[in-house]
């Protein structure tokens, strides 16, 4: 699950044009912490669904499924 989320994430932030270290400040986490969310490493996402969702302009069922 946290690869599938990280993979949506990298496309989420490409498809905006948006670095890591961008997405991880609007999220106010360090680079690396993004960086390991996307790789699928950590599943951290999980604590910040909102403040992604609403960053990428999703919902929460959108960047599940």
């Amino acid at each position: 699950m946290n690869i599938l989320i990280g993979n949506k994430l990298k496309l989420l932030r490409k498809n905006r044009n948006m670095s890591q270290e961008e997405a991880a400040d609007y999220l106010h986490i360090s680079q690396s912490a993004y960086a390991r969310m996307e790789s699928g490493e950590s599943s951290s996402w999980a604590n910040h669904i909102f403040k992604i969702c609403k960053v990428f302009d999703i919902t929460p069922e959108e960047l599940l499924k």
